[in-house]
């Protein structure tokens, strides 16, 4: 008998692709600002002050986040170092947990949809959205492991235990994409049965014995902390724009659709074919796992991309759905839209690359080598769609976005990563010289460099720090001065042009020796 060696559909295969294409090029760009770099300097000051309860940033306590994102990043750090290795493989990781997990939410939670697993895992590893925040540092990777967690054990107790974990990453948000998905799709299917996801009473125990513990022990020791978590954090985050990240209503309609790429026309025919069969409890639990959280969050204050990202294991198998018997609609316009985007970045790429790294106006820059490879990987994949042999062009596809991350690693500056501006920084400053963060917080200079810095004129929250630390972390105008008499050269990180003027106020010399993204690094002397 002969043994057939294992196709690409096969969900481990398509799972080990991913993970080495993410783990291999996890360090290719320098963390960027401000999400990833806020995440692995709190991690990085957990293990400098031993302190693994109370979240600093910057020596200040900072609770805008449960811990776990910030333990998972301490762990890497501990194991890999303190670096982009150390911070991205836990998040990294995390999304290889979500995906491991859609194969048997496949098979045994929408098992009577015939969704092949193995698709469904090329499908959520190859999604924009996902393979570029699925390795980020923030909290959402791990959000979306315990998301996947609690639809792949429902609707045992452990699910619940995974919804416990998911509150300590990131607080109540994590009952949208699953109570509250489930209590609505049991309303609407006027179906008892959907309700026993919701697991046994005893589950809520574990819920409660995972997710509560922290939240207590530092609302006790914090005065006033509960209250902000409820006004501040909650409800101003999603009642108004107080954190400045607006949206119009349909922003996460447009999150899915570009998210979703090159997957997108199979999500439409998916949703179509699940929208004739909501009838049936599997069809409609998994519209709603996509659906609800996206209206919800449709009206929120605050709006991000990341805040889909624990969705996108539902839009995978949506998309995989859709895939199953796919038409010549979904064939040839998954294959119209990898093609695009190829002609796209032969034609364009050149001057959107001078636009980043030179600004408006800039000559534009030839292409990598690396970036033409990724790009042929990407067109020939379209032939792969035509022919219904989405698993090929997959694998194509994510050999084209992973080659697009190394080539685009030297324009790592321009593209938001304070690592070269930490560099110069720790090339040219002498021992003992100050550096002093004005108007803005770019917490990548006090990770790359190992130090907290002082801040001029940033806002921070200081409601839950002693006021007699100030000193330490913030400096006015006139101390400035102070510390220009005091040292021969006080380095000075603002916006471009903003940092030259406050010299000239003080009566001090501007050097300016480096720019980034937003910024300007320079030092004053007297």
């Amino acid at each position: 008998m002969r043994l057939r060696a294992p196709g690409l559909d096969t969900p481990g295969l398509a799972l080990l692709a991913v993970a080495v294409a993410w783990l291999s090029t996890a360090a290719a760009i320098g963390l960027v600002e401000p999400t990833e770099t806020r995440y692995a300097e709190i991690a990085r000051e957990m293990r400098a002050g031993g302190d693994y309860l109370i979240p600093h940033l910057n020596g200040l306590p900072h609770f805008h986040k449960p811990p776990v994102a910030y333990w998972a990043t301490a762990l890497g750090f501990a194991a890999l170092g303190e670096n982009e290795w150390g911070a991205r493989v836990p998040a990294a990781l995390a999304s290889i947990v979500t995906l491991a997990l859609a194969i048997p939410i496949a098979r045994r939670r929408f098992g009577r949809l015939g969704i092949p697993s193995g698709l469904v895992v090329w499908t959520l590893g190859t999604a924009l959205l996902f393979f570029l925040l699925g390795r980020s540092v923030a909290t959402d990777p791990y959000l979306a492991a315990a998301v996947a967690g609690f639809w792949a054990l429902a609707p045992s107790a452990w699910a619940l235990g995974a919804l416990g974990l998911g509150f300590l990453v990131k607080g109540p948000v994590v009952l949208v994409p699953t109570v509250l998905t489930v209590l609505i799709a049991a309303s609407l299917g006027r179906d008892r049965e959907s309700l026993r996801l919701l697991g046994p009473a005893r589950g809520w125990w574990l819920f409660a014995a995972v997710a509560l513990p922290w939240y207590l022990i530092v609302a006790i020791r914090t005065p006033g902390l509960l209250g902000y978590w409820l006004t501040e954090q909650l409800w101003q985050r999603y009642a108004t724009h107080v954190h400045q990240r607006p949206g119009p209503p349909w922003y996460f309609v447009g999150v899915l659709v570009a998210g979703s790429l090159p997957w997108t026309a199979a999500v439409i025919a998916g949703l179509a074919r699940l929208w004739r069969e909501r009838g049936e409890r599997e069809a409609r639990l998994l519209l709603c796992w996509l659906l609800v959280p996206l209206v919800f969050f449709s009206f929120s204050g605050s709006k991000l991309p990341a805040y889909l990202l624990p969705c996108f294991p539902a839009a995978a198998l949506i998309a995989a759905r859709g895939w199953s018997r796919p038409g010549a609609a979904v064939r040839w316009t998954t294959a119209a839209l990898l093609a695009g985007v190829a002609v796209a970045g032969w034609t364009l790429g050149p001057g959107a690359l001078g636009h980043v790294v030179g600004g408006r106006g800039a000559e534009p820059i030839a292409l990598p080598p690396s970036a033409h490879l990724a790009l042929a990987c990407i067109a020939y994949s379209a032939t792969w769609m035509v022919r219904a042999r989405p698993a090929r062009g997959a694998l194509l596809v994510l050999f084209g976005l992973t080659a697009l991350s190394v080539a685009l690693a030297p324009y790592e500056g321009p593209l938001g990563s304070p690592r070269p501006l930490a560099r110069v920084l720790a090339e040219n400053r002498a021992r003992g010289e100050p550096i002093v963060e004005f108007a803005r917080f770019n917490a990548g200079v006090p990770f790359y460099l190992r130090e907290t810095v002082r801040l001029l004129e940033v806002p921070r929250e200081t409601a839950f720090e002693d006021p007699a630390r100030h000193p330490a972390a913030f400096v006015t105008r006139d101390s400035l001065a102070s510390l220009g008499a005091m040292h021969p050269r006080v380095w000075i990180l603002g916006p471009q042009g903003a940092s030259a003027a406050l010299a000239l106020s003080l009566g001090l010399q501007y050097q300016r020796v480096a720019g980034g993204k937003h910024e300007t690094l320079g030092f004053v002397t007297r």
